[in-house]
């Protein structure tokens, strides 16, 4: 169940007033923001109601969308309404492929993105939101083409390639190892090397109808490559040699560039070269796009890519604000002191490291996860925070092949940064301490395995709409396994069921602890409060869990139950 935050994993760009077409028909609208995965607006004529599936048409965006309304909000004299697409597609010239790539990553998407510019397409197979394979149709792009271009093949080589595939009818790669051209091992790397070939010459595209197709990957593609998004998006944009389309990317002059603030961003796997990082050292949050400039090593076209190159991957931001502002740039100081260290070896133990940290995270305090005492200063544990989501952080270890394990990395991940959020504040951290003290001793009987087994069972019975039997299974999962959000979640679905509201509240509370920005469990919170009379509680959660997840059905229904009671 994916957490609000995770859904509003799509970029998202601003509009204002553009007339839209909705059923053929034309209307004043003012778009407020729209994404890969959707789009609201105001309305004053509303031709929608919630849960229809229209069809939209946004001129100045060349948009033709098929999508459900998924919830409206009345202002005043409009309506606010939103838009969830059915599929995803578009043109580059309004979604950066940057954009596309890492959002499908971020939402852990799998299918197929076809990209077409006139007679040329390529095909990226994307499976859990990792890129893993890619096909073209432009004959440079094929495997031989490259290799030959690359110096890595003669003339001649590639000439006896090519009858011995029309002959046998073998694969291009088979017949190279074949003729010990190649070896199994080259042949690896030159299909890597062809796969990011085909993904690189993308970010020179700008133009280009792309789509999206949801759904199982061919099973005939059985080469699987495991390739970093953000080092592609990040070695793509710096191909592009069009000083326009990178000076629009990078906004104007007095633009004032800093780091992300989320780690998920910063911590991405990046090769830089020495020269990429010392342009990113004179990004402090304070200095202009032109005072960078003035004061880099490189040519201006080369620093304007380096610095668009960082924005495409999300690593840095631009600000608009007075330049006099006095803002210390700490985060940001903390990054680079990471980058300046040496890379942090992964050896054969890393595995065994995940999974024993993750056993203990039930009996581990947020200062044992981060690595510091109850004595550490706040710029101790802003240090300690970073260096632990660098080694931790799930884009770095895409390459993972237990699905297992990559979810329990990401446990982790969410674990250090919840340890740092309540930490790093000082009221919850003193009311966290206070905590501490009263803590009782570890579980004894900590079994996450058996915690599953009956977590599994519940939600059978849960099913079979037995909630007594529901509850109590939950229960036992909670208790060999407190670290869960999920158990907690269904336990006080079941309580709920069984009309213990005080309880249920109580469940989806320590669930909210673990998981504080998941949307469906706001939601459901919500509703309790709603039964149990509160309406002004309800109505908060609601309302937050509209800012997490504007397309939320629930929260949206929740909200017209209070307007509306009958």
């Amino acid at each position: 169940m994916q957490s609000g935050k995770e859904r509003r994993r799509f970029t998202r760009y601003q509009k204002s007033a553009l007339p839209i077409s909705i059923g053929g028909s034309s209307f004043k609208a003012y778009i407020s923001d729209f994404s890969l995965g959707g789009l609201s607006f105001y309305i004053e004529t509303p031709p929608v109601t919630l849960g229809s599936i229209i069809d939209l048409k946004v001129e100045d965006l060349n948009l033709d969308i098929k999508g459900k309304v998924v919830w409206t909000r009345q202002t005043d004299s409009t309506l606010k309404v939103g838009i969830e697409r059915l599929s995803i597609y578009g043109n580059l010239k309004h979604f950066p492929l940057s954009d596309v790539l890492l959002s499908l990553q971020r939402s852990e998407k799998t299918g197929v993105l076809e990209i077409k510019n006139g007679h040329i397409c390529k095909k990226i197979y994307i499976r859990n939101g990792d890129i893993i394979f890619t096909a073209s149709n432009f004959e440079e792009e094929r495997l031989g083409e490259v290799l030959l271009k690359a110096g890595r093949i003669t003339l001649e080589q590639y000439y006896h390639s090519v009858d011995a595939m029309n002959k046998t009818g073998k694969r291009q790669g088979t017949v190279f190892v074949e003729l010990g051209y190649l070896t199994p091992k080259e042949l690896v790397w030159a299909i890597m090397y062809q796969v990011e070939e085909i993904i690189l010459s993308l970010f020179q595209w700008e133009d280009g109808e792309f789509e999206f197709i949801e759904g199982p990957l061919p099973s005939e593609e059985v080469i699987t490559l495991k390739l970093s998004v953000a080092n592609l998006v990040y070695r793509g944009i710096k191909r592009i040699n069009n000083l326009t389309y990178i000076r629009n990317g990078c906004l104007h002059m007095d633009a004032i560039p800093d780091y992300s603030a989320d780690p998920l961003n910063l911590f991405q796997d990046i090769k830089m070269e020495e020269k990429d990082k010392e342009i990113l050292f004179l990004i402090d949050g304070k200095r202009t796009i032109e005072e960078i400039l003035s004061l880099s090593p490189l040519d201006n076209f080369k620093t304007l890519k380096i610095l668009y190159a960082l924005i495409s991957a999300r690593i840095i931001e631009i600000e608009e604000r007075d330049q006099t502002e006095d803002k210390t740039c700490e985060e940001g100081e903390i990054y680079k002191e990471t980058l300046r260290g040496p890379e942090v070896e992964l050896d054969s133990g890393f595995e065994e490291k995940v999974e024993d940290l993750y056993n203990r995270l039930s009996s581990t305090n947020y200062y044992e996860i981060l690595g510091v005492t109850e004595l550490a200063t706040p710029e101790e544990i802003k240090e300690a925070y970073y260096k632990k989501t660098k080694e931790f952080h799930p884009d770095k270890h895409f390459y993972l092949s237990s699905e297992t394990l990559k979810n329990k990395l990401n446990a982790l991940f969410f674990y250090l940064n919840e340890a740092y959020e309540i930490l790093s504040d000082p009221k919850n951290k003193t009311e966290y301490d206070q905590g501490l003290s009263f803590e009782a001793l570890p579980v004894k009987g900590f079994d996450p395995e058996t915690a599953r087994d009956r977590f599994i069972e519940g939600k059978e019975a849960l099913r079979k709409r037995s909630y007594t039997e529901a509850a109590e299974l939950f229960r036992e999962a909670v208790h060999l396994d407190s670290s869960v959000a999920v158990y907690h979640f269904c336990l006080g679905l079941a309580l709920e069921k069984e009309k213990k509201l005080e309880d249920a509240e109580a469940s989806l509370t320590t669930a909210l602890k673990l998981d504080p920005l998941n949307a469906d469990y706001i939601a459901e919170l919500g509703y309790i409060y709603l039964d149990l009379g509160f309406n002004s509680r309800a109505k908060d959660a609601f309302e937050k869990v509209i800012e997490l997840d504007p397309y939320n059905v629930r929260a949206t229904e929740g909200l017209q139950k209070i307007v509306d009671p009958s």
